[in-house]
């Protein structure tokens, strides 16, 4: 293994992910990590989930039916992590009925990822 200088540095790192109602609110949320926090490091992908300590009707010994939801992904160093998990729970409205989930844990660690200056952001 060669030690170079230029090679990515693992850096310590938390992972916060996030279950929201496939409602919106998933990309309401994207938009204000970038836009308000600068964070990059995101990704969104459709989930099926069960409310299962809800409200939701049920046949005894069954499930609620699952429904669409969007599972979020954040890696931010651990020295943000905190501050931005209460970003999370504040923008993606996780106080609110049906509102979600959010947790964090610690990763083995992260390298930096920035895009250039002109990367523009997309549009719908």
């Amino acid at each position: 293994m060669t030690n170079r200088s230029d090679a990515p540095v693992l850096r310590p790192s938390r992972r916060i992910r996030a279950a929201l109602p496939d409602d919106g609110t998933e990309r309401r949320l994207v938009e204000a990590l970038r836009r308000e926090r600068g964070i990059t490091r995101v990704e969104s992908v459709a989930v099926r989930a069960v409310a299962a300590l809800g409200q939701q009707k049920a046949r005894r010994g069954r499930l609620p039916e699952p429904r669409a939801a969007r599972l979020v992904t954040i890696v931010v160093d651990e020295a943000e992590a905190d501050d931005v998990f209460a970003f999370v729970c504040r923008a993606g409205e996780i106080g609110r009925p049906g509102g979600g989930i959010v947790m964090m844990d610690r990763l083995l660690g992260a390298t930096a990822f920035a895009l250039p200056a002109d990367v523009p952001d997309e549009q719908d």
